[in-house]
């Protein structure tokens, strides 16, 4: 009878320590999540009533169209040589000059990185970028929609706001990242401090000023057509060693003979060794497109803040 009542107890027991597993389990989520959840108040400025309506413009910029100021004409006919580098150079020189001078510009970007060897699926994104202070505001429309991320520089100890668009946001609201910590790159060959039309400017003007003296980079200017009829002008670059200041093996950069600034950057990877650059086997490294660009939009400090009603940084 003892025994019988013993090998009773003893699943109920188990049952108990079970059941005090399951309640504390219950209790840790929220308590994790609650403390690894980066705060949306960092004691920054209070943030604007009204947020950026597409449409608006600065007040002392919104007349002046970009690239109103005079430019030499982009070549009618192929164009290539000391000449292609004389002329690309000065060209973007007033192009990183002209992006300098505007406040900033929405826009919906279209991008395909090789991280780690790995070509990682395109990604289809609208972004907000201010230039002073610089602050960047991402949201995926593919193949993670409802993603967001944000980065004010000056607050959140410089540090980029991120949330996935999917069921673990209930879990995770949101995190806090370096954005050149490894958990931040692993899905992005760049920082989020280096995105934009005026850092992508000041890439090609550093490399342009490097073609010019050297004999072995070919520069090739010509005008295309892509398969919706627009017109483009169009840049081809290549080279024959690589070296930190020749990260990629060929270059091809699109430039909106409307705005006269790069928006479409198409660039490959160095060959394997034993691989004939000319042997058409060249992996792509990165591909950028930029569209549907406003450009001296009326930002508002709340474009950049995460309590923004817009954005969904905010707990479910």
């Amino acid at each position: 009878m003892v025994a019988n009542r013993a090998g009773w107890r003893r699943p109920r027991r188990i049952w108990t320590f079970v059941s005090m597993g399951v309640v504390v389990t219950v209790l840790a989520i929220p308590l994790a999540s609650w403390w690894l959840t980066a705060p949306l108040d960092d004691g920054g400025p209070s943030p604007d009533l009204v947020a950026f309506h597409p449409g608006a413009t600065a007040p002392d910029t919104a007349s002046r169209p970009l690239g109103s100021e005079a430019l030499p004409e982009w070549p009618e006919d192929r164009l290539e040589g000391p000449a292609a580098k004389r002329y690309l150079l000065a060209f973007m020189e007033r192009a990183v000059a002209r992006l300098e001078e505007i406040s900033g510009y929405t826009a919906t970007l279209t991008r395909q990185e090789r991280i780690n060897g790995e070509l990682r699926p395109e990604q289809r994104l609208r972004i907000k970028v201010r230039h002073e202070p610089f602050s960047v505001y991402l949201r995926f429309e593919s193949p993670r929609p409802g993603r967001e991320a944000l980065y004010h520089e000056g607050r959140f100890d410089n540090h980029v706001l991120v949330h996935n668009g999917d069921w673990t946001r209930r879990f995770l609201p949101r995190v806090k990242l370096d954005p050149n910590g490894p958990i931040a790159l692993a899905d992005n060959r760049h920082p989020i401090t280096e995105i934009g039309l005026a850092h992508l400017s000041r890439k090609l003007l550093h490399f342009r000023k490097l073609d010019l003296d050297d004999p072995h980079a070919e520069t090739i200017l010509d005008r295309v057509t892509d398969e919706d009829g627009s017109l483009w002008y169009r840049s081809l670059h290549s080279h024959s060693d690589s070296s930190d200041d020749r990260p990629f093996c060929r270059v091809e950069v699109r430039y909106s003979p409307e705005c006269l600034v790069p928006l479409h950057i198409v660039s490959y990877d160095w060959p394997e060794p034993a691989l004939d650059p000319d042997s058409g086997e060249l992996k792509l490294a990165e591909r950028y497109h930029y569209e549907d660009v406003e450009f001296d939009v009326a930002f508002s400090e709340l474009d950049f803040d995460p309590r923004n009603p817009e954005y969904d940084f905010e707990r479910y």
